[in-house]
């Protein structure tokens, strides 16, 4: 059986890049379901199969057509911004070939790509253990930073608990 050059303890990292990054998304799900106003299992619908950047982009949508661009606007764009920073990170760490690093305690992410002006072109960046536990941090301070943002939106009457009754018959 074949084997990769990643040791456990990155391997961990690596696996907790990608679970943060999925508690990310399911936060903005459900903060935009609250958008949406309708029954949980509506904006649950609506938001399961849109991808990461359309899903920011839905909120987005969302609040400026329900509230306009006013100081709460900019502050989801801020968070928004930096949801799409931390979306390239976790693609970068997904999306790479891992191979052995400089030293015992890193690993190469290398990622080849293919463009039209430059041809192919191979591109290595070193990693630790720190610098991946950084990148799942981050994730997981804007999951709470969302979280929050949605529950002063609710206190402000700009956003809603989601019901799970239905409001139809």
């Amino acid at each position: 059986m074949m084997q990769h050059p990643v040791p456990e303890k990155l391997l961990a990292r690596i696996g907790d890049v990608t679970v943060s990054f999925a508690l990310l998304e399911s936060v903005i799900q459900t903060f935009v379901g609250s958008l949406i106003a309708e029954h949980q299992r509506v904006g649950q619908i609506i938001t399961v199969e849109v991808s990461f950047r359309n899903l920011r982009a839905l909120a987005m949508s969302l609040y400026k057509e329900r509230h306009g661009e006013d100081a709460d606007y900019e502050a989801l764009k801020t968070l928004m911004r930096r949801a799409s920073q931390l979306e390239d990170k976790r693609n970068q760490i997904t999306h790479s070939v891992w191979g052995a690093g400089r030293t015992i305690d890193t690993i190469t992410r290398v990622k080849a790509t293919a463009k039209e002006k430059k041809g192919l072109h191979f591109g290595f960046e070193s990693l630790g253990e720190n610098d991946l536990a950084q990148i799942a941090s981050d994730l997981k301070q804007l999951a709470q930073d969302v979280q929050q943002f949605w529950i002063l939106l609710l206190k402000a009457g700009k956003a809603i608990n989601n019901p799970t009754q239905k409001f139809w018959p």
